[in-house]
């Protein structure tokens, strides 16, 4: 009865989420708790921020839609400093034995100017299902560019998954697994305990999606965050507590109909 009640459950999913159906490219917790616009959050959304990061860090992070075991994604990587060409390498995987995505992707950042930074991507993106004779895929880029008008406000652009070139299986839709889209956003540090982020997304099927979020250090080494996305309407929030230079994020997303969805993420930087 499983194999046929969770495929039923993947369409569903997607329906329900047909903005954004990249399983894989699922940000940090920390900008999911604050809406999920990682254009200025993560290098995994932008690849320029490699350049303006201050430390090299290692992660690991877990997410788990609506509390069903087969409509998780993990994933990890490493961002590595250095005065030359900063550098990530992230791995992703969403799904169960009988349906799995995968994601392998390796990014670099350069600073260009006093105010201006870019960032490229590349990534395999693989499905392994009974639906298909064989494995399916997709090598596709990212570009990213950040710019800084003052000290306190970051804005950045996004391309995601263009241009793509599939792989394997001919019967294979790749646009339903990475679908290309573009990204704009912001980040406003207000004071040193607070900090808004907002972004907006254009994606294939000509749909707008938005974010709106905020963080607050009530004390040293311990944040709250809360935000909302649209397309459809899904309030976040979390938390995250920093000692010894490791990294603890806790985070939550609502949606109406399907129910909550938790993560956690770990992370150290040196």
């Amino acid at each position: 009865m499983k194999r046929f009640i969770i495929p039923f459950l993947l369409g569903w999913f997607a329906c329900l989420t047909a903005v954004a159906t990249d399983n894989l490219r699922i940000p940090d917790l920390r900008a999911l708790s604050i809406g999920g616009g990682g254009v200025t959050e993560t290098p995994l959304y932008n690849p320029a921020l490699l350049a303006i990061r201050e430390q090299s860090t290692l992660y690991a992070n877990y997410y788990n839609r609506y509390s069903v075991s087969e409509l998780a994604t993990m994933s990890g990587g490493f961002y590595y400093l250095n005065d030359i060409l900063p550098a990530g390498i992230e791995i992703t995987s969403f799904g169960y034995d009988e349906y799995r995505e995968s994601l392998f992707r390796l990014s670099a950042g350069k600073q260009i100017a006093s105010k201006w930074s870019l960032g490229v991507a590349v990534q395999y993106v693989l499905l392994q299902s009974e639906l298909f004779e064989e494995s399916s895929g997709r090598i596709s880029a990212d570009v990213g560019i950040t710019y800084r008008p003052v000290e306190n406000v970051l804005t950045g652009l996004s391309i995601l998954h263009t241009p793509a070139i599939r792989t394997g299986d001919r019967n294979f839709d790749n646009r339903h697994v990475a679908p290309y889209s573009i990204q704009l956003g912001f980040n406003w540090d207000i004071i040193n305990m607070v900090l808004i982020t907002g972004s907006l997304e254009h994606g294939r099927e000509e749909n707008i999606a938005g974010s709106f979020g905020m963080e607050y250090m009530p004390f040293d080494d311990f944040k709250v965050r809360t935000g909302i996305r649209t397309a459809p309407l899904r309030p976040s929030f979390g938390v995250g507590y920093r000692f010894a230079g490791i990294n603890v994020d806790v985070g939550s997303v609502y949606h109406s109909v399907l129910g909550a969805s938790l993560g956690i993420g770990l992370s150290f930087s040196f």
